[in-house]
Formats: structure tokens, C-alpha cells, sequence
């Protein structure tokens, strides 16, 4: 909790590097994707900053939270820039830091991955991104959705839940994508959003809901998380809670929850009912308005009508291109991060990841829309004149003097 990977030391030295760049020779290394949405994206965030300080202050918050509170939302700040700035080069480093990601994954290796689930921790998802890259590269759409449903059967089987969802989902919108056409997509696509979004408590009950005593263990501590970080909001929505909630009942709460659900289950489940070290909430956007009151959480507002536009430029205008599978995976895994996931460092370096993607689909729906209006049809398209219509003028102008009187 509160720990600072040491990718985002790299990317503040991109930025630092571009900012140089733009002093000296007054220019950037790369443009960035769709400037003017970034730009308003990176003003809600320091606003949400500016709400957690406000509420810290207030709260009057331990001082070593108060300092971790505000560099996760400025090192967010700074992820989302040099993200951006660096999926602006192209495609091909949006493939190499997925490659990279991959790796990374693969140094759990050396200290052994949490509770020694390798599958989870280690391999499952760069298994996951090679597939998805290698797939529809050399073979195709519909091997892609194969894939993507075997992969999900496989996460599943090996307990690895939300992942498995993720790729079940994937392969399901790969073959809707194929059959459905373009204009069927766009309706389902409005009718499905709103009922999915109205869905998400009870999908989140039915997720929690498993009979095993590991997985009850699992459910138990998230359910709990949830309630407690949604009734902190509730009871102080303007201002939050501050930081890491170091002077509110937020933690008291969830180990109060969380020692009823346990009695609830009818089984001992090992909780110590007095610590709560080491736990973090795992939801992005109930994290920022737990602590930060409404405006703490406007970044992740815009954070999801932004991968909610993602979905819709890659389900309905958009093309095909092989990158569009891993492409659909990683706005699925952020969508679900904003509800499932903790703000911690590698979840700021997903956020950062997802907003750059959608900077560049706007960016790609940009040019589609500009290509579509210079083809349509009446519309007269300049073009350079031809040799012979320039030796034609030429003639008319000589011809046209000597008509003229003497």
C-alpha cells in the first residue's frame, strides 16, 4: 500500500526530458493524441488534488498519509502526461510496453508471487497479452475469439476470476463484431451500457457470492471494503475523509463489516478483527470519493465516459486491425478497475495506460470522420492542375491577347 514502482520514476523522467525539449528547442519529442481532452482530463486531476489537500486539511490527516495521498494523485497527474506523450510516437511503442508489462510480470519470479499463486501473480496475464498480440496478428478475428474464450475457461479454472470474465467478454464482442452489423451494434451498444452500468450491485453480489472457503475469504474482505468506503462517502460527501482515512471511522467500520459477514458465512475465516494494515479498498473511483468528497473523485468521472467512448469508436466505426483485440482487453480491465481494482501504483500506471489508448482512438476517429467527408459524394475535391490543363491556359491567355485590338 503506497508503494511507488519504479515505472513511474521513468516516466517522470520522460517528462522531464520533453519538457527540456520544449524549453530549449521549443518543440516536443512527440505530439500529444487528442491535446485538448488531455488537457481537460489533467485539470479535473489536479481539482480532485486540490480536494484531497482541502480534506486532509479539514481532517487534519497524518502527516506521512497526507504525503502519500497527494503524490498518488500527482504521480497519476504525471503518468497520464508521459503515457500519452509516449503512445503519441505510434503503434509500435504501444506493442513494446505491452511487451514490457509482460515481462515485468515475469519478476515476480524472484521473491515468489503474493500467497504463492503463480498463475495469478506471475503468468496468467502475460499469457494473456502475448496471445491476444500473436493471435490476430498471423491468423485472424475469429481464431482471436477461440482464443480469448479458451484463455477465459482456463483463468477460470485456475481461479483466476476476473480475468477469465474479462476474456469471455472479449471473445464474445470479437464474434459480435463479425456478425452483427454496424448499425445493429450501435443500438445494442446504447441499450446495453445503461443496463449494464445499472447492474453493477447486483453483479458485484453475484461475483462475491462463492461457496468455497478461500474464495469466501476473498469476497468476505472486498464486500466489506465496498460498504465501508461507500458509507464513508455518504457520510461526509463534500469534504471526504482525507487520506488513506487516517482520521475518520472508515477503517473502524470495515472491520466491523467485515467481522459480521465473517459470522455470517458460519465458518471462522482467520480474520484479526483489530488490523486492518496491509488492506487497501479495492475500487478506484469509491477510493477517490471516500477520501477526496465529490471532487476528489472527478477524474475518474471523465476516466470512464472516456473508456466508454473507447468501447464505442472499437464496437462500432472502428476497423479491423490486429492491435484491436489487446486494445478491447485493456479498456475492459480499466473499466472494471474503476469499480474493482485499488488506487494503488501499478493500478495508476493501468489508468495512465487506458487514457492514452482512448487519446489515440480519438484521435484515429478523427481521421476516419476527415477521410469519410473528403469521399463524400458532391463534394468537389481540389486537386493540381495536369500538364496538358496548364499548356490548354496557356493557349487560351496567348490567344485571348492577340483577339485584343492593336
Amino acid at each position: 500500500m503506497g508503494v511507488l514502482p519504479l515505472s513511474e520514476l521513468l516516466l517522470l523522467a520522460v517528462l522531464t526530458h520533453a519538457a527540456v525539449a520544449l524549453a530549449l528547442a521549443r518543440t516536443l519529442p512527440a505530439r500529444f493524441p487528442s491535446p485538448r481532452v488531455l488537457a481537460f482530463l489533467l485539470i479535473c486531476q489536479v481539482v480532485a488534488l486540490g480536494s484531497y489537500i482541502v480534506s486532509d486539511l479539514w481532517r487534519q490527516s497524518l502527516p506521512f498519509d497526507m504525503i502519500r495521498g497527494w503524490l498518488r494523485m500527482t504521480f497519476l497527474l504525471v503518468d497520464t502526461a508521459a503515457m500519452a506523450l509516449l503512445f503519441g510516437t505510434g503503434n509500435r511503442t504501444f506493442i513494446l510496453f505491452q511487451i514490457g508489462l509482460c515481462l515485468s510480470s515475469l519478476l515476480t519470479l524472484l521473491n515468489g508471487p503474493l500467497f504463492g499463486d503463480y498463475w495469478k501473480f506471475c503468468f496468467g496475464y502475460p499469457t494473456t497479452i502475448f496471445i491476444l498480440l500473436a493471435v490476430p496478428r498471423f491468423v485472424g478475428l475469429w481464431a482471436t475469439a477461440a482464443a480469448a474464450f479458451l484463455l477465459g475457461v482456463l483463468h477460470l479454472m485456475m481461479d483466476y476470476r476476473s480475468l477469465g470474465m474479462q476474456c469471455v467478454l472479449l471473445g464474445g464482442l470479437l464474434i459480435a463484431l463479425d456478425v452483427l452489423p454496424r448499425l445493429l451494434r450501435k443500438y445494442l451498444f446504447i441499450i446495453c451500457v445503461p443496463i449494464t452500468l445499472a447492474a453493477l450491485p447486483w453483479a458485484g453480489k453475484m461475483l462475491f457470492a462463492d461457496a468455497e472457503a478461500r474464495a469466501n475469504r476473498s469476497n468476505v474482505e472486498r464486500s466489506a471494503m465496498l460498504q465501508a468506503a461507500w458509507e464513508g462517502f455518504l457520510a461526509s460527501p463534500l469534504i471526504g475523509n482525507g487520506s488513506w482515512f487516517s482520521r475518520s471511522d472508515v477503517w473502524d467500520n470495515f472491520l466491523l463489516i467485515r467481522s459480521q459477514k465473517e459470522f455470517e458465512t458460519g465458518a471462522g475465516l482467520g480474520f484479526d478483527s483489530q488490523n486492518f494494515e496491509g488492506i487497501a479498498i479495492h475500487s478506484q473511483i469509491l477510493t477517490a470519493l471516500a477520501e477526496g468528497g465529490l471532487l476528489g473523485g472527478s477524474f475518474f468521472f471523465v476516466y470512464g465516459i472516456l473508456i466508454i467512448f473507447g468501447f464505442w469508436f472499437l464496437l462500432t466505426d472502428a476497423t479491423w486491425h490486429w492491435l484491436m483485440p489487446v486494445r478491447l482487453s485493456i479498456l475492459i480491465s480499466s473499466l472494471s478497475g474503476v469499480f474493482m481494482n485499488p488506487f494503488s501504483g501499478t493500478s495508476r500506471l493501468e489508468i495512465a495506460m487506458a487514457v492514452a489508448l482512448v487519446l489515440v482512438l480519438l484521435d484515429e476517429r478523427r481521421g476516419l470522420l476527415l477521410g469519410s467527408m473528403s469521399r463524400t459524394p458532391g463534394r468537389k475535391e481540389r486537386r493540381a492542375p495536369s500538364p496538358s490543363d496548364l499548356a490548354s491556359r496557356s493557349c487560351i491567355a496567348r490567344m485571348t491577347r492577340n483577339s485584343g485590338p492593336p
